[in-house]
């Protein structure tokens, strides 16, 4: 039977997995991440590779980041593994682990997981947008990521919604920052009531009770999200646009956001026309914590 090794890196932890050619998990766990120190990185990654190569024959490995990823495997920007920004990562990883390497943006390998063991299964065009820390996103066009002539497709999170405030960085008016589950709905509360909160359930709880304070952030949030994802729609023309990040699993979530999807295109004319012609439905991911993982094993495994 054939395996690979998964990755996926992040600021935090960095996750790995020995996966089968059927996208079975056979043995996986995580690390701390060390952002300040590559090095580290590449040797626990190089630890793990070693392990399983012991006991199984190895094919490839797929390696989800975050940030701005070439085709050829350079890094253009990483995150918040600031060691990897300008490095050929591919080439790094092939000279330490001696076998073939896929590097792709972490969004990316989310929608490309989905395609294979997901919720995009058999469909050949469509948009994954991941609400987590920020804004992430994933674009398939006839069943291939498109990448766009940089690596930087996708990154939505940067484009701007409202009125520009040239006073200040208008990076603090992007999507990231009003559809990010941290950087926008949670920080919106905290700017409101000055209360920390680290659990999107703890919010709705409170709008659920009344809380006029959590209502109206949450009001706002479902506004700013709706509309980023109309403005995808309108610009790709998917079958589908799949919502993942932990806030997709709850189903209050989704059901609210697709009632306020479903506002904006009432009150808007054209669109409303078309709602059922060209207008692509919201949905949630099927996977979930190791859609990132899952997703890079498919890219390697496509190197056969």
């Amino acid at each position: 039977m054939t395996y690979y090794i998964g990755f996926d890196i992040g600021g935090t932890s960095i996750k790995y997995a020995l996966v089968s050619d059927s996208g079975e998990l056979i043995d996986n766990g995580s690390f701390p991440s060390t952002p300040d120190d590559g090095e580290q990185i590449m040797a626990s990654m190089t630890k793990q590779v070693t392990r399983f190569q012991e006991s199984y024959h190895i094919e490839s490995v797929g390696i989800s980041m975050p940030g701005i990823v070439r085709k050829d495997g350079y890094m253009v920007a990483a995150g918040a593994i600031k060691p990897f920004y300008k490095v050929n990562l591919k080439e790094k990883c092939e000279a330490a682990f001696h076998l073939p390497v896929v590097l792709e943006n972490d969004a990316n390998c989310v929608a490309i997981a989905e395609q294979w063991l997901g919720n995009a299964q058999g469909i050949e065009n469509y948009v994954v947008v991941t609400l987590g820390t920020a804004v992430g996103c994933g674009i398939i066009i006839n069943g291939k990521i498109y990448h766009g002539a940089h690596g930087a497709a996708g990154e939505i999170g940067w484009s701007m919604q409202g009125s520009l405030d040239y006073t200040h960085d208008l990076e603090e008016d992007s999507w990231n920052f009003t559809s990010g589950v941290i950087l926008g709905l949670y920080n919106r509360y905290y700017q409101a009531t000055g209360q920390e909160i680290s659990d999107a359930r703890l919010i709705l709880d409170l709008v659920r009770k009344g809380d006029v304070v959590a209502t109206k952030v949450m009001d706002q949030y479902y506004e700013d999200v709706a509309k980023g994802l109309l403005n995808l729609i309108c610009a790709f023309d998917p079958e589908v646009l799949l919502i993942g990040g932990g806030i997709s699993a709850n189903q209050e979530f989704l059901e609210n956001l697709t009632d306020r999807f479903d506002k904006i295109k009432r009150h808007h004319s054209s669109i409303n026309r078309l709602k059922n012609e060209t207008i692509a439905d919201i949905k949630p991911c099927f996977l979930r914590n190791d859609a990132g993982l899952i997703g890079a094993v498919y890219q390697a495994k496509k190197m056969k």
